[in-house]
C-alpha cells in the first residue's frame, strides 16, 4: 500500500473533486497539502482529509529532491508529470 510522502501521487475519493489527481506537497497529521499545478497551484495548495485521499505508488523523484532541497518547484512541472501519467494510464486501459 502507497504511503502519504511529499511528490507522490494521490487520487480524490470524495468531494467535487472525486476522481481528480494531485502531487502531495506535504503531509501535516491527517491532512495533506495538495497541488495539479492548474486548477490548484502551489500558491493555492487544497487541503484535504488522508481518508478522502488514496495514495498512489507513481511519483516523481525529482519533484522529491527539489521538496527536500528545498528549492522551488514550478506548476508547470506537478501539472506536466500528472498529464504524463494520465497518458500513460489511458494506455493501459485500452
Amino acid at each position: 500500500m502507497a504511503e502519504f510522502k511529499a511528490a507522490g501521487l494521490a487520487r480524490s475519493l470524495a468531494g467535487h473533486d472525486k476522481e481528480e489527481l494531485y502531487i502531495i506537497i506535504s503531509v501535516q497529521g491527517e491532512y495533506v497539502y495538495l497541488s495539479d499545478g492548474t486548477r490548484r497551484p502551489l500558491n493555492k495548495q487544497k487541503r484535504k482529509n488522508k481518508k478522502h485521499l488514496q495514495a498512489m505508488e507513481a511519483r516523481n523523484e525529482d519533484l522529491e529532491k527539489k521538496f527536500l532541497e528545498g528549492r522551488p518547484v514550478r506548476d508547470e512541472e506537478i501539472a506536466g508529470f500528472i498529464r504524463a501519467y494520465k497518458q500513460e494510464e489511458g494506455k493501459k486501459n485500452v
